[in-house]
């Protein structure tokens, strides 16, 4: 019975096979799962992207691409390329050559030194810095001309200096020095507070807390900056109420030589401290310190004693002579004795400052006199220059400042103008009545009110627009001229 069921269901449809189940698996599954499983059906813009896609490779096939174009050729650059190749090398070697000094041709030497005399002293810091061969072109007269043809704060560096430079007192600056002090900004101990110019008497580049207080941090002794602990002061009193100045009147022959330099405030003289070297290892400040004070002191007591012993000598020998053979021989004997101490080096004079200039030479390696002529000469030169070329500065500036106050004053009297003839006739004159225009003009302060009304409340009102004309605007004026006509006729009722 089952052979016959299944030989009974194998049929064939349309050239198809089709196979039964049992009819009990059948009746097992349920009705969704007994069918057979869907097609996914293609969705149509595959099938359009497809025909298309055929389409355009059939008629790429069937249609030919028409030829590329030719690039476009110059004339020149045709006639080069017929030129001999050996001729390329020298032509790319003359374009470069024009084309260098073309965009930096070379400057002469001197030319470059007359241009950086009429720069002002940040600009010739900038060259300074550029290059080894620029820097060594830079000297003190370039620096001192520059500094003080531009005026400001260079130029009291400089006459600071000069103070000290004309007594020879503190040690020659060379000419990068006397740049990095024109175009100075902070201290240059601590590094930290604003310094506007070189501190007077000292000639260094110092601020008040570090001359004072010495909590600078750089160049000074057993100077922690992990730790913070302060330094030494850079100056130091000398007491002119101490009793070893009141005893040795030669103290007053120091403090007053010309070479010795101090502050000077009150009853005190400050002193350098020591000597001190800046951070390129150039010595800087005065020649003479604090302690110089009484090794000073102590050369001269030596040199007193060495003059009365040579004193006392002489007179010895002269008065014990028992013969004139005896004296000859003893005069032959000083004599040659003299001769040989003259040879050997002359005792300085003590009856002026020789012998400090003396100490201050063999002791203190103080540098001569002559070094200081390039400075002190070329300030005396140039500083009747800048005082002309500063006055006509201030002419100049004086003369742009009173065109600006005067065109501002035009402006007010032309708003005040218009303004008027917005307002009710019968209080016209009187509420629009203005004073101060002369005060304001002699004042010179172009940022005051230029003109005041004498009704108060207009004045107040008007206040904004007198001090910036700009302001007013048409809609402004006509609001401004209704709200007086309303504040007028409120206080005639």
């Amino acid at each position: 019975r089952d052979d016959l069921f299944t030989m009974s269901t194998n049929h064939s449809c349309n050239g198809k096979m089709k196979t039964a189940k049992h009819p009990n698996d059948e009746a097992d599954l349920p009705e969704e799962d007994s069918k057979p499983p869907a097609k996914r059906p293609r969705r149509k813009a595959a099938l359009k992207s497809e025909k298309l896609i055929a389409g355009m490779a059939e008629e790429d096939d069937d249609v030919k691409k028409p030829p590329p174009k030719r690039p476009r050729r110059n004339k020149k650059a045709a006639l080069k390329s017929e030129e001999p190749a050996e001729d390329d090398a020298s032509d790319q070697m003359n374009k470069s050559k024009k084309r260098s000094s073309k965009e930096s041709a070379p400057i002469p030497v001197d030319a470059m030194v007359n241009v950086m005399e009429f720069l002002p002293p940040r600009s010739l810091y900038n060259i300074a810095l550029t290059c080894k061969s620029l820097r060594e072109m830079v000297t003190s007269k370039m620096v001192v001309q520059s500094a003080l043809i531009h005026g400001g704060n260079p130029s009291k560096s400089m006459t600071e200096l000069h103070s000290l430079m004309r007594n020879h007192s503190i040690h020659v600056p060379s000419p990068l020095r006397l740049l990095r002090l024109a175009n100075g900004k902070r201290c240059e101990f601590c590094l930290t507070s604003g310094t506007n110019h070189v501190r007077p008497g000292l000639g260094v580049f110092a601020c008040w807390n570090c001359v004072v207080s010495g909590k600078q941090g750089r160049w000074n002794r057993g100077y922690s900056r992990n730790s913070g602990s302060s330094s030494i002061k850079l100056t130091k009193a000398w007491k002119t109420s101490w009793v070893r100045y009141r005893k040795n009147p030669i103290y007053r022959t120091i403090l007053s030589y010309s070479r010795v330099a101090s502050n000077e405030y009150g009853t005190n003289h400050y002193f350098w401290s020591e000597h001190r070297c800046d951070a390129s290892g150039e010595r800087v400040g005065p020649l003479v310190t604090w302690g110089d004070v009484d090794d000073l002191k102590g050369y001269y007591d030596q040199l007193k004693t060495a003059a009365a012993a040579k004193e006392a000598v002489a007179a010895a020998a002269i008065s014990t002579a028992a013969s004139a053979t005896a004296f000859n021989v003893a005069a032959a004997d000083n004599g040659n004795g003299n001769e040989e101490e003259e040879e050997e080096e002359a005792a300085p004079s003590l009856s002026n400052g020789e012998w400090i200039e003396y100490y201050l030479t063999k002791n203190l390696n103080a540098p001569p006199k002559e070094n200081y002529a390039e400075f002190n000469e070329t300030f005396t030169n140039t500083v009747q220059m800048a005082d002309r070329i500063s006055r006509e500065r201030e002419e100049l500036k004086k003369s742009k400042r009173d065109d600006k106050m005067q065109t501002k004053v035009d402006k007010v009297e032309k708003i005040l103008d218009d303004l008027k003839a917005l307002i009710n006739e019968p209080f016209r004159e009187r509420a629009m009545k203005a004073y101060g225009k002369e005060k304001y003009l002699k004042s010179g302060m172009s940022s005051n009110q230029c003109m005041f009304l004498e009704t108060p409340f207009i004045n107040a009102w008007l206040a904004p627009y007198i001090k910036s004309p700009s302001k007013m605007t048409k809609k402004a004026m006509k609001e401004m001229a209704e709200k007086i006509n309303v504040e007028i006729e409120r206080i005639e009722k």
